[in-house]
């Protein structure tokens, strides 16, 4: 097998027992629903990942959980669809988003695309409950497992598993 089973599972392994605390576990799992939530190649999706780098997210779980969502967001964009042409199509604002739209770097952002608007609304509803239930699994669970994981060497064994992988990628 490859680097691409070994890193994930590793990332896995590693929320639980990297000793981050369940917060940031939390909220790295909340932004990077946000992430994987949303159409790649746009401002507003590297912006979100720039945040994640900014705040004290835990890396793992934002990795794990963009791309956990980032397979769920195909079947979302329908509804991120509706949501989004049900706010840009309103009378009162298309105005107001035709002014914003016209500032230096709000093209780039693709909040004129429905998908783009309606899964960044659709991931601002959901970024709180997430955050809560993720918190709530994590401070529960998180020291048990970890231990169970730390008592089996699991985590060694991926580390060891990843290196062989890449090097046999270079060779």
């Amino acid at each position: 097998m490859g680097r691409w089973i070994w890193g994930p599972l590793r990332k896995l392994v590693e929320v639980f027992t990297g000793g981050g605390s369940a917060e940031s576990i939390a909220l790295g799992f909340a932004l990077g629903m946000m992430v994987g939530l949303m159409p790649k190649g746009n401002l507003t999706a590297a912006a979100v990942s720039l945040f994640i780098l900014a705040t004290h997210a835990n890396l793992a779980a934002a990795a794990l959980s963009g791309f956990a969502f980032s397979w769920a967001g195909v079947w979302t964009d329908p509804l991120a669809h509706r949501i989004g042409s049900a706010i840009l199509t309103k009378p009162a604002w298309q105005q107001t988003f035709a002014r914003i739209y016209e500032l230096p770097l709000m093209p780039w952002t693709a909040l004129n695309n429905t998908v783009v608007l309606g899964s960044l609304v659709l991931a601002l509803v959901l970024f709180y409950p997430v955050y809560r239930i993720t918190w709530l699994v994590f401070y529960r669970h998180q020291a048990p497992i970890a231990e169970k994981l730390r008592e089996y060497r699991i985590d060694k064994l991926l580390a060891g598993a990843e290196a062989v992988a890449k090097h046999r990628g270079q060779t």
